[in-house]
């Protein structure tokens, strides 16, 4: 039997070192990154949270022309959406899915069971009050975005490193039925609602094939032999180059490398529809005293967003180019000195096996 699931890869950037001036995009092409994301087959993507909350942020995040998938960094995880028992608050989802609306641009809704950011009442539940409520969680929060959602992570980072089943009180009161109930549900209310939606397993530091990418591969696997529909696989990845005494300009050059790269291989393969950046504006980084994303607000909050040199890398990726970049006169806050990369997809298509 020919089963078909989508896998999503993820990648980051470099930092810089403090005081060092940010290189510039010189990029001045009409196309956006979306445009030429478009023109391959793909679409670009960002996730985005307080961003939304900034006029200069959410100027830049509504170009369209850079932008067509959003994913919610915090607005759909459980302690947003269901603080309390049974009481569902779909605020902040809302309004994130109304600015894709507005901007004629999709969501990767993120996500439906993770270890971190569920609330205590959740966590001191029995084994089949904790089964219950979860199913209820992911049928009431599937219900009501229905197909405002492009695809669900699922269920997230449900793997230790140790290549084991992550040790979190999912685990340890269910055993593997978290797991198996989450995706049941999900299809189940996929299928009642007629939905279109994907749904994803999402997990770190399986981008290569190591123990972890194994077992998260053989984990999938057995969902899949137990007649238990997964769409795809989403690869986060963090990429950490050792600490040099590189001047911050060639620090910023790999960094851009980082993104064309991903980028690039993405266009390559057929089957990857598409890459998401976790973030665009360093102001708003969940890596707070790291650079790693394609703009920056060098005069802080609510203040005009200038392109770094990143986006240049993020063009080539896409077959662009732009002349050589030039350094801002605006010093950097950033304090550590080590390269570092901030998570992103590239969610690819269906593959098959027998």
């Amino acid at each position: 039997m020919n089963r078909a699931i989508a896998l999503a890869v993820g990648i980051s950037s470099l930092n810089v070192v403090a005081g060092d001036t940010i290189t510039k995009s010189t990029y001045s092409g009409s196309s956006g990154l979306q445009d030429m994301a478009k023109a391959a087959g793909k679409y670009m993507g960002t996730a985005v949270d307080q961003d939304m909350k900034d006029s200069a942020a959410l100027k830049v995040l509504k170009n369209s022309h850079d932008f067509g998938m959003l994913t919610p960094g915090n607005s759909m995880k459980w302690d947003f959406t269901e603080k309390m028992q049974n009481s569902f608050t779909f605020d902040s989802g809302d309004a994130l899915v109304s600015l894709a609306n507005e901007m004629g641009a999709q969501v990767r809704c993120h996500t439906l069971t993770w270890h971190s950011q569920t609330p205590q009442w959740v966590q001191s539940l029995s084994k089949q009050e904790m089964l219950s409520a979860l199913e209820n969680h992911i049928t009431k929060v599937m219900t009501h975005y229905g197909d405002s959602c492009y695809a669900w992570d699922v269920a997230n980072e449900v793997m230790g490193d140790n290549a084991q089943m992550r040790e979190s009180f999912w685990y340890t009161t269910t055993g593997m039925d978290f797991l198996t109930t989450a995706f049941k549900t999900a299809n189940k209310v996929k299928k009642s609602l007629g939905l279109k939606t994907k749904l994803y397993y999402n997990d770190y530091n399986t981008n290569t094939i190591n123990a972890k990418s194994t077992a998260v591969l053989n984990m999938v696997k057995k969902l899949l032999d137990d007649g238990i529909a997964v769409d795809g696989v989403g690869f986060q990845s963090h990429f950490t180059y050792s600490d040099t005494s590189s001047a911050a300009d060639q620090e910023q050059t790999q960094q851009a490398n980082v993104y064309k790269n991903t980028v690039a291989a993405c266009k390559q393969v057929d089957k990857c529809v598409g890459v998401t950046i976790w973030g665009y504006d360093d102001n708003y980084s969940w890596l707070s005293t790291k650079a790693p994303l394609p703009w920056y607000q060098p005069n802080g909050a609510n203040t005009a967003l200038v392109r770094k040199s990143l986006y240049d890398g993020i063009v080539a990726g896409w077959g662009g180019s732009s002349s050589s970049s030039q350094k801002s006169s605006s010093s950097t806050s950033q304090t550590n000195s080590s390269a570092w990369s901030d998570e992103h997809y590239a969610d690819f298509g269906s593959f098959k096996r027998n």
